[in-house]
């Protein structure tokens, strides 16, 4: 193994064993040998899914959701759909509670919880820890939070009516060349 540079950056050379285990190679299978395979990985997954508790299908909901969440939140794609209601109702879905009995775990009264999930009031940092806690530190408080920041990102983007109201507003704007 050697190290060189190029332009400023430092450039490693991998020893031919550690290429070897950086790289998957394609299967060597025949068409029936890989039918059979996939068979077999299949019958191993029902038995798998049949194993599985009740906590175990919740857990891997919530964790499923974590990941839509932090996927959503990091994209530069905004979908109108996913606010924070979408994902508020998709995680009392996950853990298979009606609204009124969720909202008496996270004691919040049902109508808030209502509005919450009819995307009619803007949650606060309670209700964001509230989330983070009942769902035992899965999902966080600030994934929660940028759900609500990139709603209000696809919001602030497409209001053309506050855009006309505020023209008012602006004397004059910078002159500056615009390519």
């Amino acid at each position: 193994m050697s190290i060189y540079k190029t332009n400023m950056k430092e450039v490693r050379k991998h020893t031919d064993k550690e290429l070897a285990e950086a790289h998957i190679f394609p299967s060597r299978l025949s068409p029936a040998e890989k039918k059979e395979a996939e068979k077999e990985f299949s019958e191993f997954r029902k038995q798998r899914l049949l194993q599985m508790t009740e906590k175990d299908h919740i857990y891997s909901r919530i964790v499923q959701l974590k990941y839509i969440i932090e996927d959503y939140t990091k994209s530069n794609n905004y979908n109108s759909t996913y606010t924070f209601s979408h994902f508020l109702k998709e995680y009392i879905h996950s853990i298979n509670k009606k609204n009124t009995d969720f909202s008496k775990e996270i004691s919040l009264h049902v109508t808030k919880l209502s509005r919450l999930l009819n995307n009619k009031e803007v949650p606060n940092d309670k209700i964001f820890v509230r989330l983070e806690l009942h769902s035992n530190n899965i999902i966080q408080a600030v994934s929660w939070y940028r759900l609500l920041k990139k709603q209000k990102e696809l919001e602030l983007m497409n209001d053309d009516k506050l855009r006309r109201s505020e023209k008012k507003n602006v004397k004059s704007k910078l002159d500056l060349l615009t390519v």
